[in-house]
């Protein structure tokens, strides 16, 4: 019997191995593929609404298919990932079985034109999470311990242990003499620069099983607009657990348990 295929797409900034313990905990009954890091490619520049990374997962899981000789896949997406899987579902339903949406920055209605509006402006730093990439830190000293720095920071306080030694594995390189950031935080930058703002236009197009599973505590955005959001598709079921926007790397475990019990009963 061949394995339940999910395309994983990653939160924007954190490599697609930095899920790796969420991924161990999934049932052995299912193949997890996941392409590593979404706007690095020239071929898929980082535009207004994500559209050329959303082109770039669907030519990703085209290839995952033929290659596991599959004809659909369910696609789960954290965050940004969220956005840009939910946008291909609605543009390419016959490649996915399902879709599930981590904690996604879902903006519709007058914030959607607001966001609009502001993103042609240098006041887009200060609106959405560009303003803090823009200005990360991107490198250390050889022999830096990485991760120390990182758990006493408030973005991964609460990481699982594990989860934020996948996220140093998979998101600091040995490069220049130095320690760098896999992940590009131009293109970081880039990506919260452009945040959809085009959602709305997708009412009615979504056309599979759905769930947008968003955080208790999250920061993401208001609760009202996982809500607002969810009406413009019938399909959608809007459920919560608790934890932060990074819920999945701070409860690796639990998230495992929601994915796998949303893709059983759909």
């Amino acid at each position: 019997m061949s394995k339940t295929l999910i395309n994983f797409v990653h939160a924007n900034g954190f490599p697609a191995g930095s899920y790796q313990t969420l991924f161990d905990y999934l049932p052995a009954q299912y193949q997890i593929v996941s392409h590593e890091k979404y706007g690095h490619d020239e071929r898929y520049p980082v535009e207004n609404n994500w559209q050329p990374l959303v082109d770039e997962l669907i030519n990703f899981v085209k290839q995952q298919l033929v290659i596991h000789n599959q004809e659909q896949v369910f696609n789960v997406g954290h965050s940004f990932g969220g956005v840009i899987a939910f946008i291909a579902a609605c543009q390419q339903p016959a490649l996915f079985k399902g879709l599930i949406m981590l904690d996604p920055p879902v903006i519709t209605g007058a914030t959607a034109f607001g966001m609009k509006l502001v993103k042609n402006t240098r006041f887009i730093d200060k609106y959405s999470p560009s303003g803090k990439s823009k200005i990360r830190r991107t490198h250390w000293p050889l022999g830096t311990d990485v991760a120390k720095l990182f758990s006493s920071k408030r973005l991964f306080k609460n990481f699982d242990e594990r989860c934020l030694n996948d996220y140093v594995k998979h998101g600091i390189v040995e490069r220049n003499d130095q320690l760098e950031l896999a992940f590009s935080a131009q293109v970081e930058t880039d990506i919260f620069r452009n945040l959809a703002d085009n959602l709305s236009s997708y009412k009615d197009k979504l056309k599979i099983p759905a769930t947008l599973l968003y955080a208790e505590q999250t920061d993401v955005c208001p609760h009202l607009f996982f809500k607002k959001f969810a009406k413009l598709n019938k399909s959608i079921n809007v459920t919560t657990t608790p934890g932060s926007h990074m819920f999945p790397l701070e409860q690796p475990e639990n998230t495992a348990k929601l994915i796998t019990s949303i893709i059983e009963n759909s």
